[in-house]
């Protein structure tokens, strides 16, 4: 089973359901990975508008 990322909220999960919006548009076309620990205090975070931890992709296609 592949990593997908969301093209909506760039999370990347397994499966073919966003488990953060819960859309269904997701790509195994992806670059880069970000891992968020603190969504608060992240500026990197805040520039993506992610609310919560995660793993992220930079670029989803």
């Amino acid at each position: 089973m592949s990593e997908k990322a969301c093209r909506e909220c760039h999370i990347i999960s397994y499966g073919n359901v966003c488990p953060s919006c819960k859309a269904s548009s997701l790509s195994d076309d992806f670059t880069g990975l970000l891992i968020i620990f603190d969504p608060k205090g992240s500026a990197i975070a805040r520039t993506m508008k992610v609310k919560e931890k995660g793993r992220y992709a930079l670029r989803v296609r």
